[in-house]
């Protein structure tokens, strides 16, 4: 079971694994979305081979268009056509890389977009769009209501998953944070009622909060999957126009976990009792970081290949 705050979000960290387990051991994928991914733009390629990825409606009269490049249009669009967009490309990337269907637990995000383009923040007063239920809490709070948390520990429970993916503890965004939160806490209340899964929680290299949150403790070996999850996150075409030019960080987390590509990962709890070769492998790389901790992340060897990273995300975007 993977669980993300946003449509492309399971596919920018999980994508390799899932791919890897699905094909290779027949796993059944449970792909799960936290937001209503009412919020966000939408990117139009207009030339070269991504072109038509994404195309934008000529019926959509409400919106608003920047040109980015003579290749890229991004546009602006009220929240309606958000959500059915980015559901969209969710639905076809689950059906085709992991032949199953999005879970949306459409919990509203932090914002929207209303029908004149106007930002409306999630706040004191502030107008519902008329997608969310309003009686339910957004997803940046999600995490503190009883009935959210046992909401998602009986999704847990009913899909019984070997193991669950999900966000960093620390991220860039609180809608990732939130969902984290929220996971956690219905993991404990699944666990109650005998649930004896794993959950494993992705990482965030290179978020600016010290070096301690861009280590891992575990990891997935997706050598030959690199590609394919490239193709993944593609098919969220409106947010990821160029997927060739995403700076993945799983070949540097490879060459410092001793591989040739991975998707590292921090361990929250993993099962004693039931067994699976995602497990086996969890708990094998688990073993191999703790043995390993000193070289793989405190040595002249890995400072260089983290610092590799950094100036290719530099060079890329500035």
């Amino acid at each position: 079971m993977a669980i993300a705050a946003h449509c492309d979000d399971i596919e920018l960290k999980f994508a390799g694994t899932m791919l890897k387990y699905h094909e290779n051991f027949d796993y059944d994928i449970v792909y799960v979305m936290s937001t209503n991914n009412m919020s966000g733009n939408w990117s139009e390629v207009i030339q070269g081979d991504r072109a038509g990825t994404a195309p934008m409606p000529p019926w959509i009269a409400e919106r608003e268009t920047t040109r980015v490049s003579d290749s890229l249009l991004r546009h602006q669009v009220p929240w309606y056509y958000e959500i059915q967009q980015r559901k969209a490309e969710a639905a076809n990337a689950a059906r085709d890389f992991f032949g199953t269907e999005p879970i949306h637990l459409d919990y509203a995000q932090r914002h929207y977009w209303d029908r004149t383009l106007k930002l409306v923040d999630l706040r004191y007063g502030a107008p519902a769009p008329d997608c969310y239920d309003s009686t339910v809490p957004t997803i940046m709070t999600a995490c503190d209501d009883p009935a959210q948390i046992a909401r998602v520990a009986t999704l847990i429970l009913d899909q019984n998953p070997e193991v669950i993916l999900t966000h960093p503890a620390v991220d860039y965004t609180f809608e990732h944070t939130g969902t984290t939160l929220l996971v956690k806490k219905a993991f404990v209340e699944a666990q109650k009622a005998g649930y004896d899964g794993s959950l494993v929680c992705a990482i965030a290299p290179w978020m600016e909060m010290g070096r301690f949150f861009e280590r891992w403790d575990t990891f997935i070996d997706i050598g030959g999957f690199l590609e394919k999850k490239r193709e993944a996150i593609g098919t969220h075409a409106c947010q990821m126009p160029y997927p060739e030019r995403l700076d993945l960080f799983d070949p540097f987390a490879g060459q410092i976990s001793g591989c040739a590509c991975a998707e590292p990962y921090t361990v929250v709890c993993l099962s004693e009792t039931r067994t699976g070769a995602l497990t086996e492998e969890f708990a094998n790389n688990h073993r191999y970081c703790n043995e390993n901790w000193m070289q793989m992340f405190f040595s002249p060897e890995s400072a260089e290949i983290f610092q590799a990273f950094r100036d290719q995300y530099q060079r890329r975007n500035g």
